[in-house]
């Protein structure tokens, strides 16, 4: 049998001899670190309401991208008695994987909701080749009928779904319902009588047509709502609901990082610290 002072000469041995210059109980932690093997997922998404630009961070190789185009305008009046018809929401495009380098910044446009006779604006990420989405068309003054919605068979995407109708008015009664944008699985809903289109998920709200006194149409909900019609009465000047902003959506899942062992270059003295850059 070993004496008392053998074993102490033995653990002090053992101790000057491990590579960190650590007791065993560090030992123990460095050899739980070198069996330890983890991954880090980080999902993130950055919402656009407006046109900018994303940098594609360290790591990042791929992205999704998600777009709503801008709401159409309902019909305006000038000096004319017509009801007016609701405007066309923007239409929903998807790219479900677009290559980039980290580092490099892309152009990020989102589709401005119309205020006049034109079209509401398409959105799109990078280039308008990369995935687009057509704005809904808008109505032309004194016209009474509902426009179509943003197209999705001139939209650009993996997954595409066209805009909501505007609804027509009714003479002395109601401007049309501005139709909803499209949502992320559906179609846009088109707009009733007075009444906005109901937006599927992820899609927005048409504007309602002005009734039961004259006025304007209200305008639609972001992303890409429809705006709503007027109602004139006998005679009168009225703007129609404006078309609301389109929307970008661009999602990145960041690296995926392993720590299956640990070195050091040098001896780490009891009170020191290391650091691990993974």
């Amino acid at each position: 049998m070993k004496s008392n002072f053998t074993l102490r000469l033995m653990r002090n041995r053992m101790v000057s001899e491990l590579p960190f210059g650590f007791s065993i109980k560090y030992l123990l932690v460095i050899l739980a670190l070198q069996l330890l093997q983890f991954n880090a997922f980080a999902q993130t998404t950055q919402t656009y309401s407006s046109t900018s630009s994303w940098t594609a961070p360290a790591g990042v190789t791929s992205v999704t991208i998600e777009c709503w185009g801008g709401g159409g305008r309902g019909g305006s009046t000038s000096f004319n008695s017509a009801e007016t018809g609701g405007g066309g929401g923007g239409a929903y495009a998807k790219k479900n994987s677009f290559t980039v380098i980290a580092g490099t910044t892309y152009t990020v446009t989102v589709g401005v909701g119309s205020t006049g006779t034109g079209a509401g604006g398409d959105s799109w990420f990078n280039t308008n080749t990369t995935v687009l989405a057509k704005g809904g068309n808008s109505v032309a003054n004194n016209n009474t009928s509902g426009v179509s919605g943003g197209s999705a068979s001139s939209s650009i995407g993996d997954i595409k779904f066209s805009g909501g109708n505007g609804a027509n008015s009714s003479n002395n009664n109601y401007g049309g319902g501005g139709g909803s944008s499209a949502g992320t699985a559906l179609a846009g809903a088109n707009g009733s009588t007075s009444n906005g289109g109901t937006a599927p998920a992820g899609g927005g709200d048409g504007g309602n047509g002005r009734t039961g006194s004259n006025g304007n149409g209200l305008p639609g909900s972001v992303p890409g709502g429809g705006g709503g019609g007027v109602r004139t009465g006998t005679f009168g000047s009225q703007t129609g609901g404006a078309g609301a902003n389109g929307k970008v959506n661009v999602t990145w899942t960041c690296a995926t990082f392993g720590l299956s062992s640990t070195t050091v270059g040098s001896d780490i003295c009891s009170g020191l610290t290391a650091s691990i850059n993974l």
